[in-house]
């Protein structure tokens, strides 16, 4: 063999023996990193988005929670291995993951297991765009919580077990704080009158000397007009402190679409809703506008009137809410046309109508004229968001829209809220 064909060959056997340690170092790699993800002391799962949000990746840990092998888990879907309420709920999480893309952490969800029963996890999911392979993949993280779920559950029964051997002395103890508190506001709002009520006092007596004519040369002129002029100031500074004791000056305000930040809504209170085994039916209209709204403050509106809902139903067999959303032409409108704010609703305005309705006991005529009052509540000791009515209206009207709440004619209660449509570029931007 010449000495050129010995190097060629030669160089073809090194090529070949390098590209096979590369191979073997990738394999080592790829061995290492598996065993890594399988000896996490988390749940550590992956959905092929663009096929169906199939599995893709299911270790060790995820096998333990949710007593699925990984060999049955590989190549389905949420359907085809969870029961449909659960499947479902997962599948709303991830399109919401890969609508939003960004990370969302569900603190608290529970699957049904064959072997274990209830899990209860706490999970994160995150969007990643897979390029090499060109799919977007939604990676979860999931945390088995169900020891301290159940050590929170003990503690809450042991909790009610004292609150009923003093639910008598709590009850007498609430209404004598519910007196008082109707009595700050009493005296609150005598005590503004009262402030208020000298500085106009001194303001009488300045234009009553005035009146008669004004000396140049009267000495008591310069002490009156200063004297009214710190009695303006005074009240002003009275007014001024009431308003911003009940009311809140800024707004995060942002282009939304109403159905979004409902189901984002429908997510938190989840587990309400499955306790008290709820059906919620929703119905969007499609090619709904743009609203601005604050969504933290809107979501605590949805969230105390969903929850609301699910306490008036609790003695129902089938209780439901209903949720309808749809754009509207404003007419009949008789109150507030005089007012001269370029957001406020007027007849002829472009609206959306956000109806909610349950199928509960419905609201008594008399506690039906109290239920915006400050501290008014029909809820035992204990139940609710704590948020109230009063606030809620006062959410809604920061919007410059209103709610109107009445009793439906098969029982029940209705609830609904007008939001008004940005006409222009400016008012999107000043609402």
């Amino acid at each position: 063999m010449e000495k050129n064909e010995f190097q060629q060959q030669g160089g073809e056997e090194w090529k070949r023996a390098g590209r096979q340690s590369n191979i073997d170092q990738h394999s080592s790699g790829v061995a290492y990193l598996e065993t890594v993800i399988d000896n996490l002391p988390v749940g550590l799962f992956a959905k092929d988005a663009s096929d169906s949000f199939r599995f893709v990746l299911w270790n060790k840990k995820q096998e333990e929670i949710t007593s699925i092998p990984c060999e049955q888990a590989l190549g389905k879907n949420d359907y085809e291995l969870f029961s449909p309420d659960s499947a479902k709920y997962f599948r709303q999480v991830d399109e919401l993951v890969i609508a939003r893309k960004r990370k969302f952490e569900v603190s608290e969800e529970i699957i049904d297991t064959p072997e274990s029963g209830e899990v209860w996890l706490h999970t994160i999911k995150v969007p990643i765009d897979d390029v090499e392979g060109q799919r977007t993949l939604v990676v979860g993280i999931s945390e088995d919580i169900t020891e301290q779920v159940h050590a929170r559950e003990q503690l809450a029964a042991l909790n009610e077990n004292l609150t009923e051997a003093n639910q008598q002395l709590q009850v007498t103890q609430m209404q004598l704080i519910q007196a008082e508190k109707m009595e700050s506001v009493g005296r609150l709002a005598a005590g503004v009158a009262h402030e208020v009520k000298n500085p106009l006092a001194l303001l009488l007596l300045g234009v009553e000397y005035l009146s008669g004519g004004i000396d140049p040369c009267d000495p008591n002129v310069e002490d009156i007009l200063t004297e009214m002029r710190e009695a303006v100031e005074r009240a002003d500074k009275i007014i001024r402190g009431l308003v911003d004791f009940s009311s809140q000056r800024q707004l995060a305000m942002e282009l939304t679409q109403l159905p979004d930040l409902i189901e984002h809504s429908l997510l938190l209170v989840r587990h309400e809703l499955k306790k008290g085994n709820v059906e919620v039916d929703a119905c969007y209209e499609e090619g709904l506008p743009d609203l601005q709204i604050d969504c933290a403050k809107f979501e605590q509106v949805l969230v105390n009137l969903l929850i609301n809902a699910v306490h008036a139903m609790e003695d129902r067999v089938k209780p439901k809410i209903e949720i309808q959303v749809s754009a509207a032409k404003l007419e009949g409108i008789e109150r507030d046309e005089g007012l001269r704010t370029a957001h406020h609703l007027r007849n002829g305005d472009d609206v959306v109508l956000l109806k909610l309705k349950d199928n509960g006991g419905g609201i008594s005529d008399e506690n039906l004229q109290k239920i915006f009052d400050p501290f008014f509540t029909t809820k035992a000791t204990g139940i609710g968001t704590g948020l109230g009515l009063p606030v809620v209206r006062k959410i809604v009207e920061l919007h410059n829209g209103w709610i109107d709440v009445k009793n439906r004619l098969l029982g029940g209660v209705q609830i609904t809220i007008t939001l008004k449509v940005p006409k222009s570029e400016a008012e999107r931007i000043d609402m």
